[in-house]
């Protein structure tokens, strides 16, 4: 039996010790983040290379998994260097918790077992609730307790749903179930368990803590929290409505058209009444969740009749968009949110954003380039994501399901415009905080959105793992 997968996860355990160790001679947030940095990037090439696909007990390692464990690694690399400006003590702490976040993100992704899922995830959640207080201002804390309290309410749902589950099936392992008889345990799981993890994902009507988290927390844990913190819920949901939840009833369908389309368009609506830019980008990363849980309607999709093309390509079709989306989700939004940090204020109006292209064209640039990604603009990551999720919609019959999404796409083009013209078009004496490490990290995630506006052939590729 091979055992390789598993360095990645032993790797990131000790460099977490390590870390932890070395804060004792030094507190250095280049030597320790540098450190932590390389250790990320040595998983990711250990998981990258790992070509098989190996099955233990209740871990079982394809390129599904795989892809997700590299998504989750990303999300976390793209905040380390932007951290050195956000965090102000204990680093030696802060890139621990960072590599022991990671280690429970990768086990997430690599198992089918509800309780490992829910441990891993309750991993996480733990973490982010500290990194979200790490500075320990009155915003930080205030933002972390509120965020706590939602996530406890969250837990409980979880663990019910969890429960039903098993008085429904008799097992906790996904990859072990083959045929399921619908049965009112297992109508209550689906409920709970995606209220439970929608509380993460920010899913209508479980989001306002969102906006008072993502506004309260450090620019760099805010980038993290509205992705990898949203996406590793977001994957264990879709793992669950996939293999253990088989979604050949109707309601299923519509259970999560509607709830998409209500968190698209009040996130779209409340972001164009919003002047505080922190609050614009909680308020969009919303409406981005209810574009991606598009997915999980696709996957209860059931008039198969309708689709012109088969319900295992269908299907292929969905959770390849959903893993597309993913990864232009994470530059395209990690990047405004670290963006923040060019301001000296932490309350950011979008008045603040005045005459930054004067002070610096490419990262106002490139700025924009992310904010056009979210709304779906060409040549974009975020146009190739949302461009095959329509698509998918469209081939399965669902032009008013798509029309819907389009016209809130078109909405959303408003505001990230409005921040944009400020930027460019409004005088402004505004003194911008510009450090190296936030304008780079700024240009390299637009650079990344460009790249992935051209990367047809990933989607392919994301076509032929997409079964689970």
């Amino acid at each position: 039996m091979n055992y390789e997968y598993l360095y990645a996860l032993i790797l990131l355990g000790l460099a977490g010790f390590i870390t932890l160790a070395a804060g004792i001679k030094t507190d250095n947030k280049k030597i320790l983040g540098g450190f932590t940095f390389i250790i990320m990037i040595v998983a990711f090439f250990i998981i990258l290379f790992q070509v098989k696909n190996y099955s233990i007990s209740s871990l079982n390692i394809s390129s599904f998994d795989s892809y997700w464990a590299l998504i989750f690694l990303v999300s976390i690399m793209v905040i380390i260097i932007p951290s050195m400006n956000d965090i102000k003590k204990r680093f030696d702490v802060y890139y621990a918790i960072l590599l022991f976040t990671a280690l429970s993100m990768i086990i997430a992704a690599f198992t089918y077992n509800l309780i490992i899922l829910f441990v891993s995830f309750e991993g996480v959640s733990i973490a982010t609730y500290i990194l979200t207080a790490y500075n320990k201002t009155k915003r930080n804390l205030e933002a972390s307790l509120k965020y706590f309290m939602v996530s406890t309410v969250g837990t409980s749902f979880n663990i019910m749903g969890i429960a039903f589950f098993y008085l429904s099936t008799r097992t906790f392992n996904l990859n072990a179930i083959t045929t399921i008889d619908f049965n009112r345990s297992l109508l209550l799981a689906l409920v709970f368990i995606t209220i439970g993890f929608g509380f993460k994902i920010a899913i209508f009507p479980m989001q306002q803590w969102a906006i008072d988290t993502y506004d309260g927390a450090p620019n760099s844990v805010s980038a993290f929290l509205s992705t990898g913190g949203k996406l590793v819920a977001y994957m264990i949901l879709l793992k669950f409505l996939f293999l253990g939840f088989i979604p050949d009833y109707n309601y299923v369908f519509f259970f999560f058209a509607i709830l998409a389309i209500l968190t698209m368009t009040y996130g779209n609506l409340a972001a164009l009444m919003e002047n505080n830019l922190k609050r614009i980008l909680a308020y969009s990363s919303i409406a981005q969740a209810g574009y991606m849980i598009l997915v999980f309607a696709l996957i209860g999709y059931s008039y198969y009749p309708a689709v012109l093309v088969s319900k295992e390509i269908f299907v292929k079709f969905a959770i390849a968009s959903a893993m597309f989306y993913a990864i232009a989700y994470i530059f395209m939004k990690a990047g405004p949110f670290i963006a923040m940090s060019l301001f000296k204020n932490d309350k950011v109006m979008i008045g603040d954003i005045a005459g930054l292209a004067k002070k610096s064209r490419y990262t106002a640039l490139f700025l924009a380039i992310m904010l056009l990604s979210l709304a779906g603009v060409p040549l974009t990551g975020g146009f190739i994501a949302k461009y095959f999720l329509f698509f998918t919609l469209i081939i399965g019959n669902l032009w008013w399901l798509a029309v819907i999404a389009i016209i809130n796409s078109a909405i959303s083009i408003f505001y990230y415009f409005r921040i944009i013209i400020y930027s460019y078009r409004k005088e402004g004496d505004n003194d911008f905080n510009m450090v190296p490490g936030i304008k780079y990290s700024v240009i390299i995630m637009g650079l990344a959105t460009l790249g992935l506006g051209v990367s047809f052939a990933l989607y392919t590729y994301l076509v032929g793992i997409a079964i689970i």
